[in-house]
């Protein structure tokens, strides 16, 4: 049986941080039996576009960078800020955009950021906020069986305290990344990753001291062969937890609804819930904050 085509849509990918430039992933959609390879991956990063950002006092131009370009040394900083992994980045042209070292377009708190973006015939436009950062007042760990007395127990959760504002509508969203290295010295994760489950608002906390699991993030780089979501006694680890708007907070739960029912087949499909207008994707403004915890009971 012949599928009939479907047009081709731009994807954003695009977030902007306090004292931080934009960064813009732009890519396109693929046909679900194209070709899976580095080559045919590089391909769906969109080049050339015309991509703006105004601040509410100035637009700012947006330039392109592409990762055959950037020196070994600013590898693994664009692999954190983008999520995507160190090795991709330094063995394929990936080209995304981004503010740089220009401080003028560094994100501020409180600034209301229209990102208009002009690529393949097509014009793409979003709004976001930067809201003020969130309570992330204390992380720990516990190992899973407290009262084994065999000694051999050596894994466990990471457990944080939060305050949350007594204003509703507060949305959050956490990342993990374990600093240790493996046998090679390389970090465990080379990149901060969010688990499933890991966006949340305060419709049923508003106001109150909450005290919550934060899983650990897995990426498309992760170890295949490792799906637990919990760490290792001595483990180091960053807990990032951002706040966001609630449209940014409609696609990530979507988005996270989507992921979680693949392959299930008593599940209702959904669509992803987009901010983008005249695309697909999210422009998002947000605001983290980052603890480390030692992972010692």
């Amino acid at each position: 049986m012949d599928l009939p085509e479907t047009e081709s849509k731009l994807v954003v990918e695009a977030t902007i941080e306090p004292g931080q430039p934009p960064f813009i992933i732009l890519t396109r959609t693929q046909s679900y039996f194209d070709p899976v390879d580095p080559t045919s991956f590089a391909n769906i990063f969109v080049r050339d576009a015309v991509i703006t950002v105004n601040d509410g006092i100035t637009t700012h131009t947006i330039p392109m960078i592409c990762s055959s370009a950037l020196p070994d040394s600013l590898i693994d900083d664009v692999a954190v800020f983008t999520g995507l992994d160190p090795a991709i980045l330094a063995n394929l042209a990936i080209c995304l955009y981004s503010g740089g070292l220009d401080a003028t377009t560094f994100g501020v708190i409180g600034r209301t950021y229209t990102l208009n973006v002009q690529a393949e015939g097509k014009t793409l436009t979003s709004t976001t906020t930067i809201p003020g950062p969130p309570n992330l007042d204390s992380l720990w760990f516990t190992l899973l069986d407290q009262e084994g007395d065999d000694g051999d127990d050596s894994t466990g959760f990471v457990w944080a305290r939060s305050q949350d504002p007594d204003t509703l509508g507060n949305c959050y969203r956490a990342f993990t990344r374990r600093t240790n290295v493996d046998s090679n010295g390389d970090p465990v994760d080379p990149t901060f990753a969010a688990p499933l489950g890991s966006i949340s608002n305060d419709e049923f906390f508003n106001g109150q001291v909450l005290e919550y699991i934060v899983s650990r993030g897995r990426s498309s780089f992760s170890d295949p062969e490792d799906n637990s979501s919990t760490f290792k006694r001595g483990d180091t680890v960053l807990v990032k937890l951002y706040a966001l708007g609630r449209d940014e907070f409609d696609f990530y739960r979507s988005f996270e609804n989507n992921v979680a029912t693949q392959g299930d087949l008593f599940s209702q499909p959904s669509n992803v819930k987009s901010n983008i207008s005249g695309g697909l994707g999210v422009w998002a403004g947000l605001s983290p904050v980052v603890k480390q915890v030692i992972c010692q009971p």
